[in-house]
C-alpha cells in the first residue's frame, strides 16, 4: 500500500514537471514571437511571400560630335530552357526555329544533350521575346534584357562592342565600362502562392542609376566621308590600308581617326592602324630633326648649303661596284645638278642630302631627346587599348645613324604621335593630350615643349612647303587658307620580307588655321604601289589631294 502511494506522488510530480516544463516552453515562444524576436520572425515569414524583381540599369549611350546617336541599348529578350520541364521537346524545337533563325536540328540536340538550365539565345529582338513569353510554354522562360545598337559602321573599330552581358570588351566600350555601365536597382513585394501581387503588401523600390552618356569629339558626317576617300584611294593606289586622323592642336580633341583595309591583304590586317602600328615616317620627320638643329642654334631657316643629288657618308659606299654591309650612300628623289638651297629651301624642296648636311653637326642623343619631347617613344595616352610606343632604333652609334634619323628612317613612329608632334609646332609650341571624347579629360595643355619663337619658325617652314615654288605639297594651296605641312615617303617595311622595292608609306601630315584655332590632319596609304596624278608614288601625289578634300569640307567657304 505504502509502495502505491510514494508510485502516486512520483507520477504527480513527474506529470506536473512536463506540465510546467512545456507550459515555460511554450510561454517562451510566445514571448519571442511577440516581443523579443518579433522581427526576425516578420522577416522569416515575408521571406516565403516576398518577391525581389531586378531593375536594370540602362548603359550609357554614346554620341559623336553633332549629338548623333552612335551606340545606345534597347530592350531586348533572353531566351532560356529548362529541358526537364519541357513536355515535348521535338514540338518546341521545330516552333522556336521559326521565331529564332536556328536550326531545328541544333535546337533539340540542345534539348536533349543538357539538364540544367541554360540560354538558347540572348538579346533577341523585343517583340520576338514578347511572343515567346506571351506563349507561357512549360520550361521555356522569357527573360528581359538589353541589347547594344551600334548606329555607325564606319567607328565600330572606336567605339568597339559588349558581351551579351553588356560589359564592354573593346574599344571605349571597354574603356569607360565603369562610366557606362549603371547600378542596377530592385522592386520588393509581397506575392501570394500563384505570383500574383498582394495590394495592401509592402513594397519597397530601389531606383536604378543608369549609366551616363559619353559624347565624342569625332564628326560622323566627316568620319563617314572619309572612309569614302579611304576606300577610292585604294583602289587607285592599290595600298594595304589608308588611315586618317585630324585633330585640334588646341584641345587635342580628334575630330576623325577613320581607316579602310584593302579588300584582300594580310599586310597591316590591323584594327586601329593609326595608334597600334608602327611606321617609318621618311620625310615628315625631317621638320623636328632639322627643328631639333634650330633649336640649339647650330643653323637658322637662313643657313645656306651646297647640295648634290647625293651623298657619300661611308667612303666609296656610292660607287657602284660598293661591296659594304651597311648602305652609306644616300640620294635626294630625283637627279639635279649641285645648288645652293637654305634650310627653308631643303624642307621646301624635301632634299634628303640637304637635310643631312643640315643635321650633320647635331649629335644623335641631342636628336633623340628633342624628339622625345614631341612625345615620340611614348604612347599618347589616346582612349584606346593596344597602342604602340613606337621606338628609337636601338644601337645609334653607326656611321648612318645620324644621317638616316635625319630624313625619317631608323625610327618607328604611330599615326597619332605624328598628329600630337605636328599640334605641337601648330599650337605654339605646348603640349597637347589626344581624346576621343569630350568633357572627360582636361582640354588644354598649357606644358610648354619648344618656345614660341622656334614653333612660329617650323610653322612658316612647312606653310613654305605648300605655298613655296618648288614646295613638295603646292598642290595644296588655296585662296584663303593658311595650310602648312610636309609630305613623307618611305619603303614599306613588311615582316619577315624587309624593305619592300615597289611599295611605299606614303604620308601627309600638316595643319590649317581655322576659327577655332589650328587643326592638325594626317593622311598615310600603307603600302602604295601606283599613283594616279603622277607617274612616282610619293605623298604629295598620292595623301596630299585625300588632305586637301577633307580640309574643304572641315572649314568650307573660307
Amino acid at each position: 500500500m505504502k509502495y502505491k502511494k510514494v508510485k502516486e506522488v512520483l507520477l504527480f510530480f513527474l506529470v506536473n514537471a512536463t506540465f510546467f516544463t512545456g507550459a515555460s516552453l511554450f510561454l517562451s515562444t510566445v514571448y519571442d514571437l511577440q516581443f523579443s524576436q518579433t522581427d526576425y520572425f516578420q522577416n522569416q515569414a515575408l521571406s516565403y511571400r516576398e518577391k525581389v524583381e531586378v531593375l536594370e540599369a540602362s548603359r550609357g549611350s554614346i554620341y559623336d560630335r553633332n549629338l548623333n546617336v552612335i551606340s545606345s541599348s534597347v530592350q531586348s529578350f533572353n531566351i532560356g530552357i529548362r529541358p526537364s520541364e519541357v513536355i515535348d521537346q521535338k514540338q518546341l524545337s521545330e516552333v522556336l526555329s521559326l521565331f529564332l533563325n536556328i536550326d531545328e536540328i541544333e535546337i533539340l540536340e540542345e534539348l536533349t544533350s543538357r539538364n540544367s538550365y541554360f540560354y538558347l539565345k540572348r538579346n533577341v529582338d523585343f517583340d520576338i521575346g514578347k511572343e515567346i513569353k506571351s506563349w507561357n510554354y512549360k520550361g521555356v522562360y522569357a527573360e528581359i534584357s538589353s541589347k547594344r545598337i551600334l548606329h555607325s559602321n564606319s567607328l565600330s573599330n572606336i567605339v568597339g562592342r559588349v558581351d551579351p552581358d553588356n560589359n564592354g570588351i573593346e574599344g571605349l566600350e571597354l574603356y569607360y565600362d565603369s562610366l557606362l555601365t549603371g547600378t542596377n536597382g530592385e522592386l520588393r513585394y509581397e506575392s501570394a502562392p500563384d505570383g500574383s501581387l498582394i495590394p495592401q503588401g509592402e513594397i519597397t523600390t530601389k531606383q536604378p542609376i543608369h549609366g551616363e552618356d559619353i559624347i565624342l569629339t569625332i564628326d560622323g558626317d566627316l568620319q563617314y566621308l572619309t572612309e569614302n576617300l579611304c576606300e577610292q584611294a585604294l583602289v587607285e593606289t592599290k595600298a594595304y590600308n589608308c588611315s586618317v586622323v585630324f585633330a585640334n592642336a588646341r584641345t587635342g580633341e580628334i575630330i576623325i581617326s577613320a581607316e579602310k583595309k584593302a579588300a584582300e591583304t594580310e599586310k597591316f590586317n590591323i584594327n586601329l592602324i593609326s595608334g597600334r602600328a608602327n611606321y617609318e615616317p621618311g620625310s615628315a620627320l625631317k621638320i623636328f630633326t632639322i627643328g631639333s638643329a634650330i633649336e640649339n642654334k647650330l643653323i637658322k631657316p637662313t643657313t645656306k648649303f651646297e647640295v648634290n643629288d647625293e651623298i657619300e657618308i661611308i667612303e666609296g659606299s656610292c660607287n657602284k661596284n660598293y661591296k659594304g654591309k651597311d648602305k652609306g650612300c644616300f640620294h635626294d628623289f630625283l637627279k639635279h645638278e649641285r645648288y645652293t638651297l637654305s634650310v627653308k629651301e631643303i624642307i621646301e624642296r624635301s632634299s634628303n642630302v640637304g637635310t643631312i648636311l643640315a643635321t650633320q653637326t647635331s649629335k644623335i642623343d641631342d636628336v633623340e631627346d628633342f624628339l622625345k619631347k614631341f612625345g615620340f617613344s611614348e604612347k599618347t595616352g589616346v582612349e584606346l587599348s593596344g597602342e604602340t610606343r613606337g621606338k628609337f632604333t636601338e644601337y645609334n652609334t653607326c656611321k648612318t645613324c645620324l644621317s638616316s634619323l635625319s630624313i625619317g628612317y631608323s625610327i618607328d613612329v604611330s599615326q597619332y604621335q605624328m598628329v600630337k608632334a605636328y599640334s605641337i609646332i601648330a599650337n605654339g609650341g605646348r603640349d597637347i593630350d589626344l581624346t576621343l571624347t569630350r568633357g572627360i579629360i582636361g582640354i588644354e595643355n598649357k606644358n610648354q615643349i619648344i618656345s614660341n619663337t622656334t614653333s612660329n619658325q617650323l610653322k612658316e617652314l612647312l606653310i613654305n612647303v605648300v605655298e613655296g615654288k618648288n614646295g613638295t605639297g603646292k598642290s595644296l594651296r588655296m585662296d584663303n587658307y593658311t595650310i602648312g605641312g610636309k609630305t613623307g615617303t618611305s619603303r614599306t617595311h613588311i615582316e619577315g620580307v624587309g624593305y619592300s622595292d615597289s611599295r611605299f608609306n606614303t604620308s601627309f601630315t600638316g595643319f590649317i588655321e581655322t576659327d577655332e584655332g589650328p587643326v592638325v590632319g594626317s593622311v598615310l596609304l600603307w603600302g602604295a604601289s601606283v599613283s594616279q596624278r603622277s607617274e612616282y608614288v610619293t605623298g604629295g601625289s598620292t595623301a596630299a589631294p585625300i588632305f586637301k578634300t577633307i580640309v574643304s569640307y572641315l572649314v568650307p567657304g573660307e
